[in-house]
């Protein structure tokens, strides 16, 4: 028992001890990393005028004019300290989100209102309001119109109005909640200038993001990734430009999609690239090693335009920067290395499947196995957001056809590169051994070949029921480019990777990349149906002849509803498999088993003294007993 005394607590240690929070320090074992989701972060004190965002204390949120500053429509008003504001305060606009203060709450000095706050028009609050202790206000406030509101509104204390007021309490047009307890809210406070706020929860307002994203309903390509532009500019309290924040953009379960550093302009552009399931994001900034957060919901985001304006002084403390790019150690993928500081993987996670119809340009059967490939990407980012190296590894998976394929890339950049390429058949063995070639940017744009002849690199064809899953080739290669590249010129995963029919000679794309004279889709048929389709995880394909589409053939019943709401329903039509009769078996270690293979991968070493841990153990009592049996 003195054995299992000593090993039980160092291997609790051992597994347990390196598991953080942290995000690039997340020794998280996998599986546990699946229960952090900062999408669904409670978020208190913060003040949204815009629906879909919220963020950590101190943070509030107004609608833009499209060039970074808050719109004429919105009302910008902040308190200070104990929830009073001594002076001339002015308010222009519509006010958003059902305002709730508890404590004390009091305005003294000239309050002149203009536009459409507490003008003519309708006032409307919807929500809950409520106010607790005594709350005053001196001056003259105008209302007039109809003031109507709806929800709960409470009143504990007393509450006074002196001036001349006429219409309702609440000006402008309120909806959401934003709730505040201690100093006073009102509103949605937004702060124009230099203004120590509140950012609703008894804090200071820290910062004013001023949205000015993009919404609408994206065109569906029968894409299941979105690619989300992104223009941030960081901006200090005398709206001076701050070059050298970080930013750091993850999903909702916690996995990395961008980072990089604002420039001298305080400006940070890119793209971000996700699952279209993916519901929210969160925008980690850090000035000095302090932080503030956003929580982003994607619904119908087309891009993410804001501007972040601090209203407090910013830290000047120097964070550790070992090579000088900027970028904090703690944060630094590559903490030695200033020509890179971040990596990012599609997936984050797992693979990718890219399956094709190969009859182009006549319409396929829609069995979507003609030819099938598993892919992951990686890019290597500098501090300014732009990509320096592509990884990538491509395995031949199916060929349901007669006809014969290559899996091909085309970079539209203009710079050439360096290309390192190994290939080695599905049991492991080297077909090519690694070599490097120097490539120009004329070949970048015409095309790298990542698979050669479909009928080498596969025994048999894995699309026929009975067939037994055999592994194809696997093609690793990198990219590292003469100078780094904008993601504007090169692209959003998975790029513009293709599959060149060689029986043919024909090539065909992703939906989405190429138009016709008149305007349509190069790459979807008649129908409207496209020869190439991206799917996350190891997907199971449909077995050779049975249509996607058609009822009584399909093993995915949710597609057909997917593509008739247009992407917006039934996102993870590709995870539930309606019959299993109707597809292949593919070999599946995208899912919770992949995360487990991960983790063995990741944390070999902590593994290594697990099991022998555990077989100490087992030894321990296999002993005993057989002292006990002799």
């Amino acid at each position: 028992m003195n054995v299992i005394r000593i090993v039980l607590p160092v291997l609790l240690i051992a597994i347990f001890g390196n598991c953080s929070g942290g995000k690039k320090n997340g020794l998280l074992l996998p599986f546990l990393a699946l229960l952090n989701n900062p999408g669904t972060s409670t978020a208190s004190g913060s003040t949204g005028s815009t629906a879909g965002n919220t963020g950590s204390s101190g943070v509030v949120f107004v609608s833009g004019d499209g060039s970074g500053n808050p719109s004429t429509s919105t009302s910008v008003s902040s308190s200070s300290g104990s929830g009073s504001t001594s002076g001339n305060s002015n308010s222009a606009g519509n006010s958003s989100g059902t305002a709730s203060s508890s404590g004390n709450s009091g305005s003294s000095g000239n309050s002149n209102t203009s536009g459409n706050s507490g003008s003519s028009g309708d006032s409307n609050s919807s929500g809950n309001s409520s106010s607790s202790g005594n709350s005053h206000t001196s001056g003259n406030s105008d209302s007039s119109g109809s003031s109507s509101s709806s929800g709960n509104s409470n009143s504990d204390g007393n509450s006074n109005v002196s001036g001349n007021s006429n219409g309702s309490n609440q000006s402008g047009n309120t909806a959401g909640n934003s709730s505040s307890s201690g100093s006073s809210s009102s509103g949605n406070s937004n702060s124009g200038g230099n203004q120590d706020g509140n950012g609703g929860s008894g804090t200071p307002t820290s910062a004013v993001v001023v949205v000015d994203d993009p919404k609408g309903n994206p065109p569906f390509n029968f894409n299941t990734t979105q690619s989300i532009p992104m223009n941030i500019t960081i901006l200090d309290k005398g709206s001076k430009p701050v070059a050298g924040a970080s930013v750091l953009i993850y999903d909702d379960q916690n996995n990395l999609l961008f980072q990089g550093v604002a420039d001298s302009s305080g400006k940070l552009t890119g793209t971000l690239t996700a699952p279209t399931s993916v519901g929210s994001i969160t925008i980690d900034v850090t000035i000095g090693g302090q932080s503030i957060s956003q929580y982003v919901q994607l619904d119908k985001v087309l891009g993410i335009t804001r501007t972040i304006r601090y209203q407090t002084d910013l830290p000047d403390k120097k964070v550790a920067d070992s090579d000088g790019d900027g970028v904090a150690d703690d944060t630094d993928i590559y903490p030695n290395d200033k020509d890179r500081c971040t990596e990012l993987s599609y997936p984050s996670e797992g693979v990718y499947t890219l399956a094709f119809e190969d009859l182009y340009p006549s319409a396929g059967d829609a069995d979507l196995n003609d030819y099938v490939v598993q892919l992951k990407n990686q890019e290597d980012l500098n501090a300014a957001g732009k990509i320096v190296r592509l990884r990538g590894r491509y395995q031949h998976v199916a060929r349901g056809a007669g006809y014969r394929h290559k899996l091909m890339l085309k970079l539209p950049v203009r710079v050439g590169a360096t290309v390192s390429y190994r290939r080695e058949d599905g049991n492991g063995k080297e077909k090519v051994a690694k070599n490097s070639t120097k490539v120009t940017a004329d070949q970048l744009n015409a095309g790298i070949e990542l698979l050669p002849d479909s009928s080498s690199t596969l025994d048999g064809q894995n699309a026929n029921p009975g067939e037994v899953f055999k592994p194809g080739h696997v093609a690793t290669v990198e990219i590292v480019f003469d100078t780094p590249v904008s993601r504007a010129s090169l692209g959003s995963f998975p790029y513009d990777t293709f599959a060149h029919v060689i029986s043919t000679n024909k090539d065909i794309h992703f939906p989405g990349l190429y138009k016709n004279g008149d305007g349509s889709d190069s790459y979807l048929d008649s129908s409207g149906f496209p020869w190439a389709i991206l799917v996350p995880g190891s997907w199971k394909y449909p077995y050779e002849k049975q249509d996607i589409r058609n009822p009584s053939q399909t093993g995915y019943s949710e597609f057909s509803q997917w593509v008739a709401s247009r992407g917006g329903d039934h996102k993870l039509w590709y995870q539930h498999i309606s019959n299993e009769a109707k597809v292949f078996p593919v070999s599946d270690s995208s899912d919770f088993l992949g995360y487990l293979l991960l983790s063995v991968r990741k944390f070999a070493v902590l593994y290594a003294a697990g099991l022998l841990g555990i077989g100490g153990i087992a030894l321990y009592f296999l002993r005993k007993k057989q002292v006990r049996i002799a």
